[in-house]
């Protein structure tokens, strides 16, 4: 049937605006290119994939890869070229903060740019110098000249500035000296500038001065600038009084003193090297002689060294000192005391049990950070200017090669043979940082350039600039470095007395820190040949990174699992069967948010436990301590001794060279950047902070103990057109494993979250929010375009974590997710939209399942949104179904069903109208003009659409409290809606024993699991012991396993209708939605029929069969979307490798692999075992195998996608079938049945019971074939119970002509009779020689022969404690 006209049209009443039609802005937008580049043609599904030249992995053979990046040179990354290369280090000038020490406190290597103000500065302070009469000073400096138009790299007096933008090739040097006339005794200032710098590199900077002669400027060793102003003068001394302290050569790389303004300039960004200073006038051969040598050796044997007053080679000593190899060799003190302006103080690095001290009401610790980095130049006799990126100098590191990507990037010209570069990584674990700023950005190239033909050229300001992993080899971007430490056995005796056997070793910190080049005092995170060691906690558990098999209603014992604080519900009346569901029928419990708290990190420790527990230590506790070491695979450390100590387990017991310990917290920093793409590569233990990075891509990553434990997370701020792509996240512990923000249209398509945040209460999830920012929302909507900067989330799964799902964002798409097993509880969702990220959102093709502490999928806010559309989702075992507030959403295809409080939740309240401006106070009754079509609901419905309700019956005019639409099942069945509750089949019998009101046979809610082939099962995911406390018995061994003594149910995801089904053909046509269709109605005020685009053609299929199904999945189609992470091999086989019982027409289904282009792609499926050997070619995206199989055989199958294999499946078939459907008919009362679910079939004088069975075509005369009932009451016979054929074609319970309550009931041919029947014993009845016909429908009619009679048998639906349900339920067998 079609939905009446109104219904479609609701959505689109129009906000009521004032508008000045006069006074409209026409914007036109540029369009934005969305395309991520893949750069290298190679396996899309693996990180490990096979390039597409022939690549050999030896390294010495030098082998070429070729780019499928057009225009993009191919460089090489390679950390084992580092013992080729000598270094000279330099000393590195930007806008991070360094390595923070005390986890709490600062964010590790944070942006520190303000105005004109860095946190990179040298301030030689008593060490600086006053200049003499005669001096010369020389320096290697590199700028991009990022930052001030005006730069001081080192002053004030004497100062060199550096002025404009390299970037734009008019970037020059100043320079100059303030100085007093000896004659007479005024102030003179005076230098020399325009000394042009056109590229990006180093420069060799030398001035001299001689009070008698003339004032000059080197460039590169070259006279550049002379000036002769200054003769007769002396550069500022004591003399002057206090303003020595200012006019005197203090800083490198700074201003010349806070608030001085222009004449200082701002803080230099950049690089200096070999910084020189002399007291006698160099001459321009021994300046030229000094740029010669600099890949030399730096001594204290330099020509003239007597003469130096100040030599730093930027070399640091392992006291942190800026070493000085001049004969005065004052050594300069590097770094500075961290601070704090809130909270109380914190330990002492050095020190745990020492306070810091405080003064004027800040916090001073003792650790001091450097905030400036020291650096190696790298450098060969092979490759002299360094590395290059060649086969012949490859870069030795990810920041090296940063470096001269930089530079290129700032000197490229149209003239360069390539745009764009394609960097592979040799295998290696890269423990660096790689901050960057301004990266691939701002060069000089404009957007269209003419050439000397007079043709316009056009290309972007910058190329791509790809970091790809080399073929087959691993990379890893790592936050740890090697312990290389002796371990020693020890015994530690608890205070029990028990004595268990431990090993320690002791920290050597500045061998670490000279590794890391910045100082190190903590340990972050311990790990043993890459396997996580837990910090001691006043808990114990098994390794969280081990894989479970529990789930969060039976969670697996002494895990982090099984630590949550979410409160088990108390016991709430339900009917239950175990081929069906629970059916909750009262089930309100306050909401959990209040039992957490939602702190996350105390002063000194941490307050968040395993699920949310309190401490047993007054709250607080700092993991690691040694008051808490006492479980397996746990370490501790003692910062008085330097001491760490591991209990370690047996299959990871620590050695000088399988521990790595995690030193920092972030390992990349990434601020204004374009274009960047990382491609196969790990990041471990290490997390990332991203700001302004415009198309920056991650493909075929993984992201691995991002956070932790008093760290931060990964997060991105300000980065438009983000791309995650094909990546993991995992065993991110207390923190979002990605949160990103204000970042117009990021896309994350195929990622897996497993296994993070292993504490309750804190709902960490992945997240991207707000990314309406600046401007781009008013863009969007004057394009035409609602959802360009909106979120697309695809191929998502997020499970086995103590994480809440998605936090979608504004205007954002989610399809093919997949959430499941999140054992988080509280005021969070497993899909979270509030007003702004409801507003014109989608969610589509998704499963939200066993989140029972969470809301499946909620729109929030205290003021609902409009216009969210959800079609084709499942929601089943969570807190709540749906929860939507707001109004004019579209809610199509939804399955709802095994919630705790509510399935579907369309609410009156919490909707302010179109514009909100009046609050609450004014609101409005919401979801009135949604629409809510197809949908299958359990027991709990809460609805206010009006689609909800016949005319006249609804709340609003009866103005009643009541929301739950059970008692209008021909309404609800008009617009497609399915409802348990409303579908009830009733009791029979008194008992009078049991009290009045007791029925002999029950009754119940119809239950959607019933109507589905093989789904999601609530009952699957309980414990052994609640299961057999409702059965007697545990009846679902066949269908989970054991482990550890504990049985673990295993789910099947079988959501299609079954075959009989009163699901099928029942739903009404929506147009764009399950017509065949990608068009929908326009809405009249925006003219948008739905939010988002299909992904492909034909995504939303059209409907099989005389009318859509009611529910997410329509029967009979040939394409069974399976949302979530796609492996790089087909996979979700359904039914499930290796099990039983399967339908003998079970069609076969399985996921592709993931690909980022589906065109041409097809799978091979093959088939064998008894009467099928089959091959069968499918092309994406149909993934449905119809096939009839024999009765009783086992099987075995094999997906094949572009040459990969799934592996090999096998099932076997059940040997019997079971009614497609049975109702018992008062035959002498004509009316419309309901498609009821009843427990029981009763025959009497009036009523008769038919069951619908579908004959296999794989059935042949040489089964035997056989009839099985069961009597669940004989309450009398004397005659016989009459077996007849039935030959009416096509009935069931569909409000339509073939209703069983309406037709002809005439009976055929007499098959069999019964007699002697006996309460819950099954009897049997051959029908081989009466059922000829296969592949076709056969009825049967029971009914009694003396009109006394009334006999009871169990339904398909029937249930009896502690019975055999495969036995007593009416079925056929084949043998």
């Amino acid at each position: 049937m079609s939905v009446p006209q109104h219904f479609l049209q609701k959505r689109f009443f129009t906000e009521f605006r004032k508008k000045n039609m006069n006074k409209i802005l026409i914007i036109l937008i540029p369009f934005f290119s969305l395309i991520v580049l893949s750069c290298a043609k190679m396996e899309e599904s693996s990180s490990s994939g096979s390039s597409s030249s022939s690549v050999t992995n030896e390294r010495s053979s030098g082998a070429n890869v070729s780019s499928s990046c057009p225009g993009c040179k191919v460089l090489y990354i390679d950390k084992k070229s580092l013992s080729k290369y000598k270094t000279d280090n330099y000393l590195l000038f930007d806008p991070f903060k360094g390595h923070r020490q005390e986890p709490l406190s600062f964010q590790d290597f944070n942006f520190g740019y303000s105005g004109s103000v860095t946190p990179d500065l040298i301030d030689l302070k008593e060490n600086s110098h006053i200049m003499g009469p005669t001096f010369t000073i020389e320096m290697w400096i590199w700028s991009d000249q990022h930052g001030e138009e005006w730069q001081r790299i080192m002053g004030p007096n004497p100062r060199i500035v550096l002025q404009g933008k390299i970037a734009n090739g008019n970037a020059t040097i100043n320079y100059g000296l303030h100085a007093r006339d000896t004659g007479t005794n005024k102030d003179k200032s005076h230098g020399g500038g325009g000394i042009r710098i056109r590229k990006v590199g180093w420069y060799h900077l030398a001035m001299t001065f001689d009070t008698n002669d003339d004032f000059i400027f080197y460039l590169d060793g070259e006279e550049v600038s002379r000036k002769r102003g200054l003769r007769g003068t002396v550069p500022w001394d004591n003399a002057t009084g206090q303003r020595d302290k200012e006019f005197r050569l203090r800083y490198l790389g700074g201003k010349c003193g806070e608030g001085k303004g222009q004449i200082c300039g701002g803080r230099f960004i950049g690089k200096i090297d070999d910084v020189r200073i002399w007291n006698v006038v160099r001459t321009q051969e021994q300046i030229q002689e000094t740029i010669k040598s600099r890949n030399k050796p730096k001594t204290a044997n330099e020509p003239g060294y007597e003469n130096l007053v100040a030599y730093y080679p930027m070399d640091i000593n392992d006291d942190w000192e800026l070493i000085d190899l001049s004969p005065s060799g004052k050594n300069f003190k590097m770094g500075h005391l961290s601070l704090t302006t809130k909270g109380p103080a914190r330990f002492h690095p050095d020190n745990d049990s020492s306070p810091m001290i405080a003064r004027d009401g800040v916090v001073v610790s003792n650790s001091f950070i450097i905030d400036e980095e020291s650096l190696p130049r790298y450098f060969s006799d092979d490759c002299p200017d360094g590395p290059d990126g060649s086969l012949t100098c490859p870069y030795p590191t990810i920041r090296s090669a940063m470096d001269d990507l930089h530079k290129r990037v700032k000197n490229a010209s149209y003239n360069d043979e390539y745009f764009g570069y394609h960097l592979y990584v040799r295998e290696g674990r890269y423990s660096e940082v790689l901050n960057k700023w301004k990266f691939n950005r701002d060069n000089q190239l404009k957007m269209t350039h003419e050439t000397d033909t007079g043709e316009q050229v056009h290309r972007q300001k910058v190329g791509p600039i790809v970091f790809e992993g080399y073929p087959n080899e691993k990379v890893i971007i790592d936050g740890t470095v090697p312990l290389n430490s002796n371990w020693e056995k020890a015994s530690l005796v608890w205070d029990n007395g028990t004595s268990i056997s431990i090993y320690k070793t002791v920290v050597d910190f500045d061998k670490i820190s000279r590794e890391v080049r910045t100082p190190i005092r903590r340990i972050y995170g311990l790990f043993v040949n890459d396997r996580y060691m837990i910090p001691a906690m006043p808990y114990n558990f098994k390794n969280p990174t081990d894989p479970t098999i529990g789930n969060p209603n039976n969670p697996e014992p002494n895990t982090v699992w099984s630590m949550s604080t979410r409160p088990v519900l108390a016991e709430i009346p339900e009917v239950e069967d175990e081929d069906n569901e629970t059916q909750v029928l009262a089930a309100e419990e306050p909401d959990n948010s209040s039992l957490y708290d939602n702190e996350t990190l105390a002063d000194i420790g941490f307050i968040k436990h395993p699920g949310g527990r309190p401490g047993k230590h007054g709250g607080k506790y700092f993991p690691g301590s040694m008051e808490f070491f006492d479980g397996v695979e746990e370490w501790a450390f003692d910062n008085n001794t330097r001491t760490i100590s591991l209990y370690a387990s047996d299959n990871f017991t620590p050695n000088s060279t399988n521990v790595r310990i995690r030193v920092r917290d972030r390992i990349m920093n990434l601020r204004i950047a374009d274009y960047i793409t990382f491609k196969n590569i790990d990041f471990f233990a290490g997390n990332m902070n991203i700001d302004g990075a415009w198309r920056l891509t991650f493909e075929n990553c993984r992201f691995s103990h991002s956070t932790d434990m008093l760290l931060n997370h990964n997060e991105l701020s300000y980065s438009p057109m983000t791309t995650v792509r094909n990546c993991i996240f995992e065993y991110n512990n207390d923190g979002h494993s990605w949160n990103q923000g204000r970042s117009p249209h990021p896309v994350l398509e195929n990622v897996l979250f497993r296994y993070n945040d292993w504490f309750g209460g804190t709902n960490w999830s992945p997240t991207t929010d707000r990314n309406y920012a600046t401007d781009s929302m008013s863009k969007a909507e004057a394009q035409g375009d609602q959802s360009w900067y909106g979120t697309h989330w695809r191929y998502i799964t997020i499970e086995n974590s103590f994480t809440a799902g998605i936090f979608a964002g504004p205007r954002s798409l989610v399809e093919y997710a997949r959430l499941e097993n999140l054992y988080e509880g509280g005021d969070a969702s497993g899909i979270q939209r509030n007003a702004a990220g409801a507003r014109y959102s989608t969610t589509r093709f998704t499963w939200i399942l066993n989140a029972p502490g969470l809301n499946g999928m909620r729109f929030d806010s205290s003021c609902g949104a409009r216009f969210g559309d959800i079609h084709n989702v499942i929601s089943a075992g969570n807190q709540r179904g749906f929860h939507l507030k707001g109004d004019f959403h579209d809610v199509y295809h939804v399955n709802a069903y095994n919630n705790t409080r509510q399935d579907i939740s369309l609410i009156v309240g919490k909707y302010c109208g179109p514009d909100i401006v009046g609050g609450r106070e004014q609101g409005e009754p919401g979801n009135w003009n949604s629409n809510a079509h197809n949908l299958l609901v359990g027991a709990s419905f809460q609805c206010f659409s009006e689609d909800c309700w016949a005319e006249g019956t609804d709340p609003l005019t009866n103005k009643t409290s009541v929301f739950n639409p059970t008692f209008d099942v021909p309404h609800l069945q008009s617009v497609g809606i399915w409802f348990g509750r409303s579908l009830a089949s009733q009791g029979k019998g008194k008992n009078e024993a049991e009290g009045a009101g007791k029925n002999i046979l029950k009754g119940g809610y119809a239950f959607p699991a019933a109507e589905l082939a093989k789904p999601w099962s609530r009952n699957l995911s309980k414990t052994e012991s609640k299961i057999i406390k409702h059965y007697g018995k545990n009846p679902f061994k066949e269908r989970g396993v054991y482990s550890d003594g504990k049985f673990y149910g295993v789910q099947s995801y079988d959501f299609r209708p079954k075959k009989g089904s009163s699901l099928i053909d029942s739903g009404v046509i929506i147009p764009g939605i399950n017509d065949g269709n990608d068009k929908g109605v326009p809405h009249p005020e925006d003219g948008i029929d739905f939010n988002h685009k299909p992904l492909y053609p034909g995504q939303k299929r059209k409907f099989v069969g005389e009318a859509p199904d009611i529910g997410a999945y329509e029967y009979g189609d040939s394409v069974y979307w399976i949302p979530g992470f796609r492996y790089p091999h087909p996979s979700v086989p359904i039914p499930n490798d290796g099990e039983v019982k399967v339908p003998i027409d079970h069609s076969l289904v399985w996921n592709y692999p993931y690909k980022k282009d589906y065109s041409n792609t097809k799978a091979s499926v093959k088939v064998s075992g008894p009467g099928v050997n089959l091959t069968k070619e499918f092309k994406y995206p149909h993934n449905v195998f119809f096939q009839t199989f024999e009765p009783g055989g086992t099987y075995n199958w094999s997906v094949t996608v572009d040459g990969v294999s799934g592996g090999n499946w096998s099932f076997k078939t059940d040997d019997r079938i079971y009614p497609l459907n049975d109702r018992s008919v008062d035959t002498t009362k004509k009316k419309i049945r309901k498609p009821t679910q009843p427990k029981f079939l009763e025959v009497s004088e009036n009523h008769i019971a038919f069951l619908l069975f579908d004959i296999p075509s794989s059935i042949n005369g040489n089964h035997k074939i056989k009839l099985h009932l069961a009597p669940e009451l004989v309450s009398k016979l004397n005659g016989e119970i009459e077996i007849y054929k039935y030959d009416y074609k096509g009935w069931g319970e569909k409000r339509d002509k073939n209703n069983i309550g309406i037709i002809n009931h005439s009976l055929g041919t007499k098959l069999a009779t019964l007699t002697s029947l006996a309460n819950g014993t099954p009897v049997s009845v051959d029908l081989t020689d009466k059922i000829t016909s296969y592949g076709e429908e056969f009825s049967i009619a029971l009914k009694v022969s003396d009109p006394s009679d009334e006999v009871y048998f169990y339904s398909k639906n029937g249930s009896g404690s502690g019975k055999d349900k495969a036995k007593i339920r009416p079925h056929i067998s084949f043998e």
